[in-house]
């Protein structure tokens, strides 16, 4: 099993490091600039967020990942106030804390947009994000990886559902994305989750590494992870 650590500014998982800070304000594709990039603190401060209908189609979940919380620093594990988690009765998602996640046996579930979907749709649709990282610079960045808290169930279904993007079933909630299993799985009927602000645990991160000659699409993108410039 890949280890996985938390720490007040950083989560590990099988040797990647993702950010912490900020996460209360992060959704996926949110786009911003990365502040103090080689410092400890480096995170994302939020300028705006893709539309949500732009994600539709390119989520996917990727693994789950199982905490021992007791061998975590409560005061790491609560760095971010307000955190929400998913729980498998309802929508609507619950307080986290460092005592609930033990009890509960809480876990944490990876969701990404790849770098080919990631670059088809700020070069064809999000045309906000894409204006905002030709303008911003080096230090333009966007979210393309998320992880959640949530319970045993919720992961057991989306594992059950599937790992590629036509597997998930997303429909927009205003400024939020509902995410469905398309898939039962083991479990009875679909389960659903709905991202809004304070339900990211951690997060990852690209910038453009080439545009083109006048910087209205972008060529490449490279991966951000905590550590990186």
């Amino acid at each position: 099993m890949p280890e996985s650590r938390v720490a007040k500014h950083t989560f590990v998982y099988g040797g990647e490091r993702y950010f912490r800070d900020k996460a209360e304000d992060v959704l996926m594709c949110s786009y911003g600039e990365k502040e103090d990039p080689l410092g400890t603190k480096a995170s994302l401060n939020v300028f705006h967020h893709v539309d949500r209908s732009d994600l539709k189609g390119r989520v996917r979940y990727v693994t789950t990942a199982d905490i021992d919380w007791s061998r975590q620093a409560k005061a790491d594990v609560e760095v971010n106030g307000g955190l929400k988690y998913f729980v498998a009765s309802a929508e609507t998602a619950a307080t986290f804390s460092y005592e609930r996640a033990k009890t509960a046996k809480l876990k944490l579930a990876k969701f990404m947009i790849d770098e080919g979907p990631l670059l088809n749709m700020v070069n064809n649709e999000a045309t906000a994000a894409r204006k905002f990282l030709a303008q911003e610079g080096r230090d333009g960045r966007i979210v393309s990886t998320i992880w959640v808290v949530v319970e045993a169930k919720v992961a057991e279904s989306f594992a059950a559902s599937g790992t590629k993007a036509s597997d998930i079933e997303a429909e927009v909630l205003g400024a939020k994305l509902r995410i469905s299993t398309k898939a039962s799985g083991g479990a009875k009927g679909r389960t659903t989750i709905v991202w809004e602000p304070g339900t990211t645990f951690a997060y990852l991160m690209h910038r453009v590494a080439k545009w083109n000659k006048d910087k209205s699409q972008v060529v490449e993108f490279d991966i951000d992870a905590k550590g990186l410039n």
